[in-house]
C-alpha cells in the first residue's frame, strides 16, 4: 500500500513529478509500445543525482538510466518516477530489482500501470523491501501524459485523434478538388509537431488525390517520420502517388477493401514495403474504421493522427471513433457556395444526435487559433 503524502513534501513532489513529465516528453513517438516515462534519483541530502527517460522500446527503462547515472549516491535516497515502476521480465529485467539494489529508500510515481503484469505489483514488491512509496503525484497530469499508452493498454485500441484546418466559416477548400491554402507557416510546423509525436498518420485517399502529401516530419528539428495510412477504398489514388515513392521514410500502410489483388500490385511496385491492409465495408464505399484501428492496435500503433477531409471526418465523427479533435481555424472567410464545408455528416433531425464537445486547451499559432476538443461524455 502507498502512503499518505503529508503536505510539507507536497510542493517538492510535484516539482520533481513535473520535471519527470518533462523528461519524458523527450521521446513523445518513439517508445511505443511502451509508455513515455521520466525518472529522477535525489541523494540523501536530497540533491538530484541522476535524471533519465525510457528512450525506445527494448531499451533501459527511465528509473535504471537514473539509477545508473546516480550511482552509489543512490543509496537512502529518493526516486521520482511518473509511472509505477515495472516488477516482470520483459525485453529488459523489472526495474524494482534494480531499484530495490539500489538501497533507494522511498519511491513516489504518479500513475499506476494498467498492464496486468505491473498494476499495483510493483508498488507492493517495493513496499514488502521496506521502501517508502507514495503514489498519484499528479495523477490527472501523468494520465495527459500517457494518454496512447492508458488507452491502448486497457483497450488494445489507438488513440485517435482528429487533426482539421478551417476557416471562420468552417470551410476548408474553396472547391471540391481544389488545394487551398488556409493556415499560417506557423500552423503547418505546429502540424509537423504533432506527427513527430504521434505513431501513424492517416490521410483519405482525396487528400492524397488533391494534395499529394509526402506525411513526413521536416519542419522539426530531431524528428522522425511516423507509419503513414491511406485510407483508399476503391484504389483511386495514383500507385505514383509521392507517398508511396518514398521508399527511404517509415512504413506505408494501404487500407482498402478486399478482392482488388490485380490492381494492387502497381502500388507494389512502387514500395515493395507497403503494408496491404483489407477491411471489411460497412457500405458502399464506407470501411469498417473500428476494425480498422483494432488492426493498427495490434501492430502497436498506439497513436493516430488523422489528417482529413470532409467526408472521413464525418464518418470517424458519427461513428464515435476520436478521442480528441484539433482544430487550427483562420482568420478567413471563403463565403461562397462551392466552398466546401469541413465536416459532412448526415442530417440531424433530433437534438439529441448532435455531436458534442469541450474544450480542452486553446492557442494561438501565428495569427490562427488552434483548438483542442474532447468528445463529451
Amino acid at each position: 500500500m502507498s502512503l499518505e503524502l503529508d503536505d510539507i513534501y507536497i510542493s517538492q513532489a510535484e516539482y520533481y513529478m513535473q520535471e519527470c513529465f518533462e523528461l519524458a516528453k523527450n521521446a513523445l513517438g518513439r517508445t511505443s509500445p511502451n509508455p513515455i516515462v521520466g525518472a529522477i534519483v535525489l541523494d540523501k541530502e536530497g540533491v538530484p543525482v541522476g535524471r533519465g527517460f525510457h528512450q525506445k522500446s527494448g531499451e533501459d527503462h527511465a528509473e535504471v538510466i537514473a539509477i545508473k547515472e546516480a550511482g552509489e549516491k543512490a543509496k537512502g535516497g529518493t526516486l521520482f518516477v511518473s509511472l509505477e515502476p515495472c516488477c516482470h521480465f520483459g525485453k529488459t529485467p523489472p526495474c524494482t530489482d534494480l531499484i530495490i539494489k539500489s538501497g533507494i529508500s522511498q519511491v513516489y510515481f504518479s500513475n499506476y500501470d494498467p498492464n496486468p503484469l505491473v498494476n499495483a505489483s510493483g508498488e507492493q514488491k517495493l513496499s514488502e523491501s521496506n521502501i517508502k512509496v507514495f503514489s498519484r503525484v499528479l495523477e490527472d497530469d501523468g494520465e495527459e501524459l500517457n494518454k496512447f499508452f492508458l488507452k491502448w493498454i486497457k483497450t488494445k485500441l489507438p488513440w485517435v485523434t482528429l487533426k482539421q484546418a478551417q476557416t471562420l466559416d468552417a470551410k476548408v477548400s474553396l472547391s471540391k478538388g481544389k488545394e487551398t491554402s488556409i493556415t499560417s507557416e506557423e500552423s503547418k510546423v505546429e502540424v509537423h509537431r504533432l506527427r513527430n509525436t504521434y505513431d501513424a498518420v492517416l490521410v483519405g485517399s482525396n487528400t492524397v488525390n488533391v494534395d499529394d502529401p509526402e506525411l513526413t516530419v521536416r519542419l522539426v528539428e530531431n524528428s522522425r517520420n511516423p507509419k503513414r495510412i491511406v485510407l483508399d477504398v476503391n484504389l483511386e489514388t495514383s500507385p505514383s502517388a509521392k507517398i508511396y515513392k518514398s521508399k527511404k521514410y517509415d512504413e506505408v500502410f494501404l487500407v482498402t477493401k478486399s478482392g482488388q489483388a490485380e490492381k494492387l500490385k502497381e502500388y507494389k511496385t512502387q514500395n515493395p514495403l507497403i503494408n496491404i491492409v483489407e477491411v471489411d465495408q460497412i457500405s458502399e464505399g464506407k470501411l469498417d474504421l473500428k476494425k480498422l484501428f483494432i488492426k493498427l492496435g495490434e501492430q502497436n500503433i498506439l497513436s493516430v493522427l488523422v489528417e482529413a477531409g470532409p467526408n472521413l471526418a464525418g464518418e470517424l465523427i458519427e461513428s464515435s471513433l476520436i478521442d480528441e479533435y484539433i482544430l487550427f481555424m483562420a482568420p478567413k472567410i471563403f463565403g461562397n457556395e462551392k466552398s466546401v464545408l469541413s465536416v459532412h455528416l448526415p442530417q440531424i433531425d433530433n437534438g439529441n444526435s448532435i455531436k458534442e464537445f469541450r474544450i480542452i486547451n486553446h492557442k494561438l499559432i501565428g495569427n490562427d487559433l488552434m483548438v483542442s476538443l474532447r468528445p463529451k461524455p
